[in-house]
């Protein structure tokens, strides 16, 4: 598993960005900050207990940190949270940066898709192609323009690069309409490379329009997990902690996590739906059944790591290094 540090951070600075969308700036007790790669996250362990993840939007700096926070009126209490009870001065502790979706620096070009709050992490990837001269397409979905976050930002950036170019797609505003994702391959080829984060039925809409792009050209990254389709099926097998020389028994009906934490075994985690990376875990011995939204089919195919949240095992034993 990476290692994963911890840094003491405090908010100076809070701006509205849109209709729901608050930004947070996060500045460092001393020091700079480690550096940041565009599409890269942090964990936020927040004054209530919860741990929730947040794309940093700004890569080209290192005094602070900044995220975009949608308050969801579904949350579990992170969102809201962040929205009602945070103010300036709050400090927090969060982790060093992450980064499960990574930007080709060295691509000619690159189509960034984006709905909702998931523009965060293109945002730092806009203004990352930006900074190298790189072209860009970015295709900006959202309900209305009130509800777009960092909207200014992203219309300076397109007009300060010439190669930079910013689609909005306003579908409840008059005249507006979804996009058409086979109209963007289209338009493009497939010798771009694709990225995507948003709500589940545009990162479905996206992988199926996409399907004949090269899957190496392809990069996605999930805020929420698609429904499951193969929840709770499976065989009981060993699990192997190594380095706590202890074995568990892990039932079809529940995931590794769940038989860690009933057996007070201390582990990371945050979102349970495969999607966040922070359960990431080293595999010693074993072939998993990987069934999360973070790996790369390389990544996979290496079986160096899993998600212990969803993700199982294809024979009877998994050693672990727990």
């Amino acid at each position: 598993m990476e290692s994963v540090g911890t840094l003491e951070v405090e908010v100076r600075g809070m701006r509205v960005e849109a209709e729901t969308v608050r930004s947070f700036e996060l500045w460092p007790l001393m020091g700079e900050l480690p550096p940041v790669e565009a599409g890269a996250h942090i964990d936020v362990h927040l004054p209530n207990g919860i741990v929730r993840q947040y794309s940093l939007t700004n890569p080209l700096e290192r005094h602070r940190y900044v995220i975009g926070v949608n308050r969801d009126a579904a949350s579990r209490g992170g969102s809201v949270h962040m929205h009602d009870a945070l103010a300036l001065g709050t400090r927090l502790t969060i982790s060093a940066p992450r980064n499960h979706f990574p930007l080709d620096e060295a691509a000619g070009h690159s189509v960034l898709v984006a709905g909702g709050i998931g523009i965060t992490p293109l945002l730092a990837m806009a203004r990352r192609l930006t900074a190298l001269g790189r072209r860009w397409d970015l295709y900006y979905c959202a309900r209305t323009a009130g509800r777009a976050a960092f909207l200014p930002a992203l219309r300076a950036l397109a007009e300060a690069h010439s190669g930079g170019t910013l689609h909005c797609v306003f579908d409840g505003e008059p005249g507006g309409a979804p996009l058409d994702l086979r109209d963007v391959l289209a338009r493009h080829g497939a010798e771009a490379d694709y990225y995507c984060c948003g709500p589940v039925a545009l990162m479905d809409a996206f992988n199926a329009a996409l399907a004949s792009v090269p899957p190496a050209r392809i990069h996605t990254e999930y805020f929420k997990a698609p429904e499951p389709t193969h929840a709770g099926d499976g065989a009981a097998f060993t699990v192997r902690l190594e380095r706590q020389q202890k074995s568990f028994v892990v039932p079809p009906e529940r995931s590794i996590l769940d038989v860690l934490e009933a057996h007070g075994v201390p582990v990371m985690c945050s979102c349970r739906e495969g999607v966040c990376g922070t359960c990431e875990t080293t595999v010693i011995a074993g072939e998993p059944d990987h069934r999360d939204h973070v790996l790369s089919p390389d990544e996979r195919a290496a079986n160096r790591t899993m998600m212990i949240c969803v993700s199982r095992c294809k024979g009877e034993f998994l050693a672990l290094d727990i």
